[in-house]
């Protein structure tokens, strides 16, 4: 099983997002037994995902309602096998907790041959939330041949 964790500052809106999105294209490709995703925070607390998350995400026919925010543990990253983050800074955050793992961190813009950051919708409206899913998919869609690669060398 090739696992891959997507991260962001609080859990409650890029990365849950980014997560049932790939979590859905995987499913859709038929490799649900290949491919695990799981999402995690830099700076998590317990909570649901945001309700303008959630939104987006039920109009695109994917549900967050039973997602819980967690807190990212250095003892994650050893178990997984690519990182997603959403920003350069999250990406040296998440380096710095486990130097090992830094060969495998990468922002999503990076595995998708892109530069630049996902802006954080929290506290938006849902037209920010929106944009920033179409930008995870737009980016999820780039990097899906590479991320298909990875999964097949495992």
């Amino acid at each position: 099983m090739f696992k891959i964790l997507l991260v962001c500052t609080g859990n409650t809106c890029r990365s849950p997002m980014a997560a049932a999105l790939l979590t859905d294209m995987v499913a859709k490709a038929g490799m649900s037994g290949k491919i695990m995703v799981e999402s995690a925070g830099i700076a998590a607390g317990r909570q649901p995902a945001s309700a303008g998350a959630q939104s987006v995400m039920r109009q695109a026919g994917l549900y967050l309602d039973k997602h819980c925010s967690q807190q990212l543990a250095p003892a994650q990253l050893e178990s997984v096998d690519l990182v997603l983050t959403m920003t350069v800074s999250h990406k040296r955050a998440v380096a710095s907790m486990s130097p090992r793992s830094a060969d495998k961190i990468y922002t999503l813009a990076e595995m998708a041959g892109q530069a630049g950051d996902i802006s954080d919708p929290f506290g938006g409206n849902e037209a920010q939330y929106r944009n920033c899913a179409w930008q995870i998919r737009q980016l999820l869609m780039a990097a899906w041949e590479k991320i298909v690669s990875l999964a097949g060398k495992k």
